[in-house]
């Protein structure tokens, strides 16, 4: 598997140079889970971020009285999921896999000690991650507008 490569694609690391993709390829370790396997769980301690190598993970919410969390989304290669773990302690949502998966998976720590060495690297990811969220923000606004307006 060449980590570098699969980094390339992730849009958290988009416009990184090779060394640059080099030095957080250095941080990756490989993790398998199984079809059904909890990833994490909502609210819980965010210490890492995970990319798709291969395999479907289902992010589910708990809904205040309701039996079963619901699925908002789901993701596959190449997907990027945990990253508001890099700028908020708690989970926001539990990642389920509905399949057996790969992924990447990067210590926070150690990436955030990486963007203190390499200043320049962090603002690119950082500030890519601020695009990805922003983007994400704009598309729920429009979820809930479209549901409102149904009223």
């Amino acid at each position: 598997m060449d980590t570098t490569q699969i980094l390339q694609g992730v849009e958290i690391f988009k416009g990184l140079p090779l060394k640059e993709l080099e030095a957080v390829a250095e941080l990756c370790e490989l993790q398998k889970f199984k079809a059904g396997d909890v990833v994490f769980t909502e609210k819980s301690r965010g210490k890492e971020i995970y990319i798709i190598v291969q395999g479907q993970v289902a992010i589910e919410l708990n809904i205040r009285g309701a039996k079963d969390s619901a699925t908002v989304h789901r993701m596959g290669k190449g997907e990027l999921f945990g990253e508001l773990s890099l700028v908020s302690k708690g989970r926001s949502a539990t990642a389920r896999c509905d399949s057996n998966c790969e992924t990447i998976v990067i210590k926070n720590k150690a990436l955030l000690d990486l963007f203190k060495d390499n200043k320049s690297l962090g603002c690119k990811v950082m500030t890519n991650l601020a695009t990805m969220l922003a983007a994400k923000l704009r598309k729920t606004n429009l979820q809930l507008i479209a549901c409102f307006a149904w009223e």
